[in-house]
């Protein structure tokens, strides 16, 4: 099994509860959303820095086993336009797994936004591997948040 770890402490939210239909209804891909309860978001898995959205709130990551993930910090954080992120990565950075991709200002952003719960989503599931989630409740950073299984 592929492991993917938590990209910040917090609380697990699960997908499906999460206030954005894109998210809940799996359309972009599985997998479970972190709620931050501080302002250091890390790598979820070792692998290169595929993609850094221009308004900083999502970052994706190819790991070394070609698992893609998406990370999306709060929902609906595109329309803030950077504000409240620091971005510390870019597009090709060599990432080890809980090297700080980003700092956020999680006041502004809990008052800016709809919710903080962040989704971490495998957007590239082949037919043959299903998502085992870990984790629930509080997680710290670096912890087993969810697991991708190979099936025959």
């Amino acid at each position: 099994a592929m492991k993917f770890y938590s990209p910040a402490d917090g609380n697990v939210v699960p997908l499906t509860e999460v206030s954005d239909q894109a998210f809940s209804s799996e359309a972009l891909g599985k997998g479970i959303a972190v709620k931050p309860t501080n302002g250091t978001i890390v790598s979820p898995i070792a692998g290169t820095v595929s993609a850094v959205y221009p308004t900083a709130h999502a970052y994706g990551i190819k790991g070394n086993n070609n698992e893609e993930i998406l990370v999306h910090i709060g929902i609906d954080t595109v329309k803030l336009g950077g504000q409240g992120f620091s971005v510390l990565v870019k597009a090709g950075d060599k990432m080890k797994k809980g090297d700080t991709i980003m700092k956020l200002d999680l006041e502004y952003l809990k008052q800016n936004a709809p919710s903080v719960a962040s989704p971490v989503i495998c957007t590239e599931l082949a037919d043959n591997q299903k998502i085992r989630l870990v984790a629930e409740g509080k997680i710290n950073a670096g912890e087993e948040l969810f697991a991708i299984d190979f099936y025959e």
